[in-house]
């Protein structure tokens, strides 16, 4: 978690950048929350039927949590797949 002298020299380098470069034409914070997803959990190696995503053999968020930081490399791959579907369609 970042400080609030942080947060605003963060800030003060974004509005030096606009009034250096201009407005950009494309700006966003994507952040995907992928601790909860059922893919992250696919990719780290747990075996769920996505058929029943409301089945009670689902895992629970302590489990997700559990099977994700296990493996930082299903993080590291699902953040890549998210990113590269989102901009294949922007």
């Amino acid at each position: 978690m970042a400080s609030r002298s942080n947060h605003a020299t963060q800030r003060n380098q974004i509005f030096g950048m606009v009034n250096f470069m201009g407005t950009p034409s494309l700006f966003f914070t994507f952040n995907p929350g992928s601790i909860h997803h059922p893919l992250l959990s696919i990719l780290s190696g747990k075996n769920i039927n996505l058929d029943l995503f409301y089945d009670k053999n689902m895992l629970t968020k302590n489990e997700q949590c559990k099977y994700t930081t296990i493996n930082p490399k299903a993080r590291a791959i699902f953040a890549h797949t998210i990113v590269n579907v989102i901009f294949k369609y922007i």
